[in-house]
């Protein structure tokens, strides 16, 4: 299998990927990050609300490489009802990525692309709310 998603084009899947990317979060296989924004290298908050705010669309979401703190590699930017919020997805002692700090009994996974698919069915809490990422920020 591809790993191309059948609502998006090979052109959106060179999007997503570099070499990079595909080194340290793929299996051999090449697979879509929905709404990984890697490609766009050091993008802000700012810049990161303002795709978001482009998109108009509720729940849409982005993730970017954070350009603060190495323990936390990257950034999930959402829009919900109009606000957007950012969350850092921290990498763990044991090389595994979360979303937020480190809490007991959290759901850890090996790489971003299976942190992206689980909370694609599993909601996590942000602000009270629990959210999904199935909305990826058009581009």
């Amino acid at each position: 299998s591809s790993g191309i998603n059948a609502e998006y084009g090979e052109e959106e899947e060179a999007l997503y990927m570099d070499e990079e990317t595909e080194e340290l979060y793929m299996d051999g296989e090449a697979e879509v990050i929905h709404g990984y924004i890697g490609h766009i290298e050091n993008m802000d908050r700012e810049q990161a609300t303002e795709m978001l705010t482009s998109d108009g669309r509720s729940n849409c979401y982005l993730i970017r490489n954070s350009t603060r703190d190495p323990t936390f590699p990257y950034v999930i930017s959402i829009c919900m009802n109009g606000r957007i919020e950012h969350t850092r997805l921290g990498k763990r002692p044991n090389g595994r990525l979360a979303i937020g700090v480190a809490k007991a009994g959290e759901v850890s996974h090996e790489d971003l692309a299976s942190l992206v698919r689980y909370h694609s069915d599993i909601p996590y809490s942000i602000k009270g709310r629990n959210v999904l990422l199935n909305c990826p920020v058009r581009q």
